[in-house]
């Protein structure tokens, strides 16, 4: 990393939130507390992408690529000691009390270190994330509990999702296309739950995950009606994990096979009934898929710190290579895009603020409570089993609807599609012309450019396919006005 020597980028002063994004500004007067949160999240994660991400990075990648079961565990316990793994939990419940704007600007920051080795912390938070769109208040409070003790604990607690399967990619994301799916995995209702058979293909974390949050159909005539959703322990019997994929990109983040064979679910970890697993899935998707564009910006961000870098230090005859007009032209035009990007990332965070999973801990009476219970009182086994008696867990769900209503779905996947389009094409464009302009030293390992252009290419892939996610565009917006 010696040719890291311009103070720029991830080695420039933090925080800078508002002077990259300076309609930013016009919020600070009126919410300071909010964008000061959001700037000592980014922070944070400068630091912590340079610091500990950025020395480790070709490392892993190299160790990753002779077994793609490798993890480094010391940049785990380093960011689990950092409460990296539970940003997102108000500082009441053990978090650090990250708004949605200040989790994606960890993103931006983690990633342009390394997206894959970022992927493995930022995913943490994905089991509560689930769990918040069901918003039963026993089992969301069950979870916080399970990750602040893991945290405390030193403990890994990983959670995967589980929907792509063998004979059903992105159709499992697409009403549309589920309708003609050939499900590869069925659900049985049977005595006091429900049996599940099949596997599920190229599932993030599957390897790792202490639980995986799946979607099966029960009915293969009719998936979408009888889709629904389900929480299962690794732990179940029945339950193993397949192949790990050896994959071009991404390989510090595990992606495996995942084998259920009559795994019983019992009905308390029913997460969406028999038709509302689709419902459930977009719930989801309606966040993630913006993430997945943050994430790529980081990875474009990355590439073109690393050409900057490299383009400052190389000579040619008697100047450097970023003393040429076309290598200023390129990385201006580079920094333009990359600058319109964030923006609309950062849009998206603002709106997930005001209109979505943000206001969960926001709306009254959770505000106050979380501002006078103590914490030890929050994460008891008294306060939970109160939860879970009937009519009380409901009243979580019934505060969730209200805020995420199917209109505020259909929204932001509309929204998501669109961060994660801009983001995804952006990283393979940028990483695509860095290395034009650094030549073949960028094909060398060393530099990490084309590690850069490894991982964003699978951006365009996972979490919908790119062409899924612009015929969901196209529906969302003119599409609704040609019937």
């Amino acid at each position: 990393m010696d040719y890291f020597q311009l103070k720029y980028g991830l080695f420039a002063d933090a925080p800078d939130l508002v002077e990259t994004i300076p309609g930013l500004g016009k919020l600070q007067q009126s919410c300071p507390g909010y964008v000061e949160k959001a700037e000592e999240i980014q922070k944070i994660s400068r630091k912590f992408a340079r610091e500990e991400i950025l020395p480790r990075t070709l490392n892993i990648d190299k160790e990753c690529d002779k077994n793609p079961e490798y993890v480094d565990w010391d940049l785990w316990r380093v960011a689990n000691r950092d409460k990296m793994s539970v940003a997102f939990l108000p500082e009441n419940l053990g978090g650090l009390g990250a708004n949605s704007l200040g989790i994606l600007a960890m993103m931006e920051e983690l990633c342009s270190a390394c997206m894959p080795s970022s992927m493995n912390i930022i995913l943490n938070n994905f089991g509560l994330a689930c769990a918040m769109y069901e918003n039963h208040s026993g089992i969301t409070m069950s979870i916080i509990k399970e990750m602040v003790e893991s945290q405390c604990q030193e403990k890994p607690l990983f959670w995967a999702w589980a929907i792509t399967e063998p004979s059903a990619g992105t159709d499992v994301e697409d009403e549309k296309a589920m309708a003609t799916m050939k499900p590869s995995c069925l659900a049985e209702k049977v005595a006091g739950g429900y049996k599940l058979n099949g596997t599920k293909c190229f599932i993030t974390n599957g390897s790792l995950a202490n639980y995986v949050v799946t979607t099966i159909c029960l009915d293969p005539s009719n998936p979408v009606e009888s889709m629904a959703t389900f929480l299962v322990p690794s732990s179940s019997k029945g339950f193993s994990v397949g192949r790990v994929e050896r994959k071009c990109g991404l390989k510090a983040s595990q992606t495996a096979e995942l084998n259920f064979k009559d795994v019983f679910v019992p009905e308390e970890n029913l997460w969406a009934p028999p038709g509302e697993g689709m419902k459930h899935t977009k719930e989801v998707l309606s966040t993630t898929r913006g993430f997945v564009g943050t994430m790529s910006l980081g990875i474009a961000r990355g590439a073109l710190e690393r050409c900057i870098q490299f383009a400052h230090q190389k000579k040619i005859k008697d100047h450097r290579l970023i003393d040429e007009e076309w290598v200023q032209i390129a990385i201006a035009d580079m920094t333009k895009d990359i600058m319109a990007v964030r923006a609309t990332c950062m849009n998206f965070a603002l709106a997930l603020d005001t209109y979505h999973v943000g206001q969960l801990f926001e709306k009254q009476p959770m505000k106050t409570a979380l501002k006078i219970i103590p914490q030890k009182f929050w994460l008891s086994d008294t306060l939970i089993s109160i939860m879970n008696k009937p009519g009380v867990g409901e009243s979580g769900t019934k505060m969730k609807n209200e805020i995420i209503t199917d209109d505020v779905i259909d929204k932001f996947i509309m929204e998501g599609s669109a961060v994660k389009l801009a983001g995804s094409d952006l990283a393979m464009n940028i990483t695509s012309r860095v290395l034009d302009i650094v030549g073949l030293e960028g094909l060398s390992h060393r530099y990490g450019i084309e590690k850069c252009f490894r991982d964003a290419k699978i951006t365009q892939i996972f979490e919908g396919t790119n062409q899924v996610n612009r015929l969901e565009l196209f529906s969302s917006t003119v599409g609704g006005l040609m019937s």
